[in-house]
């Protein structure tokens, strides 16, 4: 990660990375990640694990200080787009792990993403995604999981992003399969006209199948947690693929908890650890009541292509806009 900012860059400028890790379809899962504010002389991270029924969430935070280490969290870039080693060492939180991250596809790095804050104050970041496996071990606890064909998505971001966008949904879709990871961008605005695809079928073979139209169909309930539903999706060479999404055999993956929505950024002093951990049997803690409502859900995925069908797992992340005056409505192009 770097440690000057472009000379173009405007105040508030970072340099993000985001992993997760996961068995399939069922906890326990866990999201890391970490960026650097050159500017501000600040960097911050956090590790969250959601097990069947909690999340435990850490938050660290310095002024400065040591590359590819924030206080227990540290991480190294072995090999430039293939390799990823990162660490969490003994914290209060009880959570641990040692992790090595090697890619199974080529990453996909989208168009520079440009959003407009709620002052209008137009702002854009780079980003880039892409899909591997972990090894190494998962510490709970004190009880040690050994990791071993994980699969986890990579994330990387560049840039300036407002708290809110005006959107009305935003979507981020990693499904695993097999052969292949189906990874996309995808936004909606307030009157649910689509303002943002970038994303592609990503194929362990090197190939990458853009993405051109996303059709929808999900449910949200009262709270905005997202039920599940249909994506109908189109790549460039002509492929049409139904993918199926289930993100209701766990809860959890609110990243209020890592920090989204305020702690990133911020001056909290040098060296900062703070964690806590959540109920997930807690009515109250669904997305229109926590303090920022984007999810990353762990879910079961179904493609479905010319009659056949694969199951696969992922992340699914989402947002419903809080506003009064949104609504999300399915597309007419949802099969």
């Amino acid at each position: 990660m770097v440690t000057e900012a472009p000379a173009e860059a405007a105040p508030g400028w970072f340099d993000r990375f985001y992993f997760n890790a996961h068995r399939g379809s069922e906890p326990p899962y866990l999201m890391v990640g970490a960026g650097v504010y050159p500017d501000k002389q600040l960097a911050d991270g956090y590790v969250v694990v959601v097990t069947e029924h909690e999340q435990i969430n850490l938050r660290v935070s310095t002024k400065a200080g040591q590359a590819g280490r924030i206080g227990p969290l540290s991480w190294e870039a072995v090999e430039p787009l293939r390799t990823w080693r990162v660490r969490l060492a003994d914290n209060p939180s009880g959570l641990a792990c040692d992790l090595t991250w090697t890619a199974r596809t080529e990453p996909w790095l989208c168009r520079p993403v440009r959003l407009d804050g709620r002052d209008g104050e137009s702002m854009s970041f780079d980003h880039a995604f892409q899909s591997g496996h972990h090894r190494g071990w998962l510490e709970v606890d004190g009880v040690r999981t050994e990791v071993a064909g994980w699969t986890g998505q990579r994330d990387r971001s560049r840039g300036r992003r407002p708290l809110t966008a005006r959107q009305g949904l935003h979507l981020w879709v990693q499904a695993q399969l097999a052969e292949a990871s189906i990874a996309f961008l995808f936004d909606l605005d307030r009157d649910n006209r689509p303002t943002l695809l970038d994303g592609a079928v990503l194929g362990t073979d090197g190939g990458q199948d853009p993405l051109v139209e996303v059709g929808h169909r999900l449910e949200f309930a009262d709270t905005l947690d997202c039920l599940g539903g249909t994506l109908a999706l189109r790549t460039r060479s002509g492929r049409r693929l139904e993918l199926r999404v289930d993100p209701t055999r766990a809860r959890g993956g609110f990243l209020a908890g890592a920090g989204y929505g305020g702690f990133h950024g911020h001056d909290h002093g040098r060296d900062l650890v703070e964690h806590d951990r959540w109920d997930l049997r807690d009515p109250e803690l669904v997305p229109r009541k926590i303090g920022y409502p984007l999810t990353d859900r762990l879910a079961r995925f179904e493609a479905v292509e010319d009659g056949r069908t694969e199951e696969g797992a992922g992340i699914f992340e989402f947002a419903h806009s809080r506003s009064p005056a949104y609504r999300y409505r399915p597309s007419d192009r949802a099969r």
